[in-house]
């Protein structure tokens, strides 16, 4: 046995414990995905455990190396670049491709298209710059995947249509995300050097992996801190309390109505309700307050619009404003119903979401009024 065999083995077991500790470092960062992952680690811990017990033997046998024969595990080794084959099912190995591609970069070779390849089945080779790795399963040959973030031009995009079939609609611009449904096949035509396509994979634009749903997740929770921080600045600690308080009302009442049919706002005084299915009413809050002007619920459930104080004062004729009103033009409203002699009729504008709501308020701070008058 030569040392250089020895030191081959020694080093992938280095290379193998390495692979196993940033595995583990990823566990103590994503519990969560800890169960999917379960088989991945022990195929690893395996490999381990099996190079260790060679490298036993041959130091053992050290002495004796004129009579010990080689086997074929210590011919495949040499100074050349180490193979990994991983033995799991392609589903799993697809797992962790939409869910921490990342982890499998370090068993992957980056590749990519030939110059001036135009066949069919095109030539990809090894490339330190390449948009695709080159993935070997044990017993089931050789599979291409999109490296993740390599396709934002659409010269990338080009050539990845060559490669997979694709569902849905391709994207002009932009970050276009996709979900791996089925790798590309590749034949082996050089050693850890040059593969050709001979099956296209599948893809399904539209959709993101799951790593691409945690970036956008932690994008939107940026984006609300931020607007968190802003309106702290303009209606206080109490304000965005209350303002928090509401927003988790919404989305109660979303759950148990869905969106809301239309938000009411009072034109002659700030007041306002929402509408949801059944039709079920929701008193709404009116904030105006430090340049905020917002229109929020104030409780996580209604009650039957038909036992509401509205049902009978407020018409059901949508009627719509003067294309020449100065603050509400064009806008759909109805008026309410009064009795009373001396008291003129209120217009209530008809808004579809708590944004749209939150708008008309602030056009109409300060301006106050039925919509059948034009302000002067």
């Amino acid at each position: 046995m030569s040392d250089n065999t020895l030191d081959t083995l020694k080093f992938l077991l280095k290379d193998s414990r390495k692979l196993a500790e940033q595995f583990a470092e990823f566990k103590a960062n994503s519990q969560q995905s800890l169960e999917q992952f379960a088989e991945f680690k022990q195929h690893l811990n395996n490999a381990i455990a099996d190079l260790e017990q060679r490298i036993d033997q041959l130091e053992d046998n050290q002495s004796n190396v004129g009579n010990v024969a080689i086997s074929n595990f210590s011919q495949s080794f040499s100074h050349e670049e180490i193979e990994h084959l991983l033995d799991l099912p392609l589903e799993k190995i697809l797992d962790v491709y939409s869910e921490v591609p990342q982890l499998l970069e370090i068993i992957c070779r980056r590749v990519a298209v030939s110059i001036n390849d135009n066949s069919p089945n095109p030539v990809l080779e090894r490339n330190n710059q390449g948009n695709y790795w080159v993935l070997q399963l044990r017993e089931q040959g050789f599979f291409l995947l999109p490296r993740i973030g390599s396709f934002v031009r659409m010269t990338a995009l080009e050539s990845l249509q060559r490669l997979f079939e694709s569902e849905g609609k391709i994207p002009n611009s932009g970050n276009h995300e996709f979900l791996l449904k089925q790798p590309a096949k590749l034949d082996l035509l050089k050693r850890n050097q040059r593969w050709q396509l001979a099956e296209k994979g599948l893809i399904q634009f539209g959709e993101a992996p799951l790593e691409f749903r945690w970036q956008q997740e932690i994008r939107q929770m940026r984006d609300r801190y931020q607007e968190f921080t802003k309106m702290l600045e303009k209606v206080g600690e109490a304000g965005l309390q209350a303002t928090v308080i509401s927003q988790h009302w919404q989305q109660e009442l979303e759950q148990r109505y869905g969106e809301p049919v239309s938000i009411m706002i009072n034109t002659c005084m700030p007041m306002a309700y929402a509408i949801y299915k059944g039709p079920t009413l929701v008193p709404c809050h009116v904030i105006l307050t430090k340049g905020v002007c917002l229109v929020q619920p104030v409780w996580d459930r209604g009650v039957p619009w038909d036992t509401s104080i509205y049902a009978k004062s407020h018409s059901r004729n949508v009627l719509r404003s003067s294309p020449d009103h100065p603050i509400l033009a064009n806008q759909p409203y109805f008026k309410e119903i009064t009795y009373l002699k001396d008291q003129k009729n209120q217009t209530w504008a008809i808004a579809n979401t708590y944004e749209e709501a939150s708008r008309i308020i602030s056009l109409l701070d300060g301006n106050w009024g039925s919509l059948e008058n034009i302000p002067s």
